[in-house]
């Protein structure tokens, strides 16, 4: 089973600029903003059922004078909202006040940063939201067609230094010429690429490691159980912005909205770069299986000296994990991690020599795989 996701763009309104925008020739910034009650009218059409996640995209959503509303209507549907918003937008919030309202239901609010230039004035703005609390802030650097691969390296340094969660992917809902990405990254010292991992919005996602620092990297789009509703300023929904059919609110019918969540995703009908996706786990000889999910929080777990740390950096529950760590090191009658308790460095997790060894196989094989996949 996919994900399911539902897209919202509430307004055409922007205050951004952006240098690769997705929207603006689609739109343009006319001011359209969506009506609040589209979103009461797909919950009563959803026949209870519940999206994964919502993405709330740009054109600025804070430009909604109801955008409150919007992301409260919204939760009762989603398990989880993330929300977009350009660097000139984030300011505007942030003294207005706006991010006060909704901060409490909104999981991610991530910043498109797309120039250095931009990125560098808005270090004070993420300062102060940092400092009064607001720890949810992400960056998405978009990938064009023309990437400046050094200016990319750039704002991944100035967003590190933040302490920022990272992505890096295409415009929404359109290719990214990862290749080209990857064969630089190859050439880059101290740079670490991981397999793929799991799915991020409708991309295929993996971990790059950048001087051990971990960043998201989106590449194809995901066309296996496509389950998505994308909703435009106008209140038209349909399948996703290339698809051919669309419907206003006013008519949409349960039915209608079943046909559109399972129905093939346009996507794939296009000719797309197919991304290939490759696991490695290992079995001992008594058959028990160490995950592929596990050796990658090892991995991270040894470059972050943190447990909690490497399970936020991929998106999954501590505590869920600690039970499948404690479980697998009873079936292995080995221990996998130290935590230290006392001293200078109290607090830290580390590797055994155990989980150590297999760690550095891991390496070693994926290495191969890779170099098989992208030289």
């Amino acid at each position: 089973m996919g994900m399911s996701l539902l897209v919202i763009q509430p307004s055409t309104k922007c205050d951004g600029g952006c240098l690769i925008c997705p929207w603006r020739e689609k739109f343009g910034c006319t001011g359209v903003m969506l009506p609040p009650e589209v979103v009461d009218i797909l919950a009563e059409n959803l026949d209870g059922f519940r999206f994964d996640e919502c993405v709330i995209t740009c054109p600025n959503p804070f430009s909604h004078p109801k955008i409150d509303v919007i992301v409260n209507k919204t939760q009762e549907i989603c398990d989880r909202i993330d929300m977009f918003i350009t660097i000139p937008g984030l300011k505007n919030v942030a003294r207005s006040g706006q991010l006060k309202k909704i901060s409490d239901n909104v999981h991610a609010l991530i910043i498109l940063v797309d120039s250095q230039k931009a990125m560098m004035s808005s270090i004070q703005t993420i300062k102060n939201l940092l400092s009064f609390g607001v720890d949810n802030i992400e960056a998405y650097i978009p990938l064009g067609s023309s990437f400046d691969f050094a200016e990319i390296l750039s704002l991944i340094g100035i967003c590190r230094r933040l302490g920022l969660r990272i992505t890096v992917g295409p415009r929404f809902y359109e290719k990214a010429p990862t290749e080209e990405f990857l064969k630089k990254l190859a050439k880059r010292e101290n740079t670490e690429v991981g397999l793929h991992y799991g799915i991020k919005y409708i991309y295929h996602a993996l971990k790059v490691f950048f001087d051990d620092y971990p960043v998201t990297l989106l590449t194809s789009p995901s066309s296996e159980n496509c389950k998505t509703i994308y909703v435009n300023p106008y209140g038209n929904v349909s399948k996703c912005p290339h698809s051919k059919l669309s419907i206003n609110y006013r008519h949409i019918s349960t039915e209608y909205l079943r046909k559109m969540l399972f129905s093939p995703c346009p996507l794939s009908q296009n000719a797309l770069q197919l991304t290939p996706k490759v696991k490695v786990s290992f079995v001992t000889r008594d058959g028990v299986e160490i995950p592929s999910d596990i050796m990658e929080l090892l991995e991270l777990i040894s470059q972050l000296k943190s447990f909690r740390a490497a399970c936020k950096a991929i998106g999954v529950s501590p505590s869920t994990y600690w039970e499948r760590i404690k479980e697998l090191e009873y079936k292995l009658g080995m221990s996998l991690l130290i935590t230290v308790r006392g001293g200078r460095k109290k607090g830290i997790t580390v590797l055994t020599g155990f989980a150590r060894d297999i760690l550095e196989e891991y390496r070693r094989v994926r290495e191969k795989v890779l170099l098989s996949l992208y030289t």
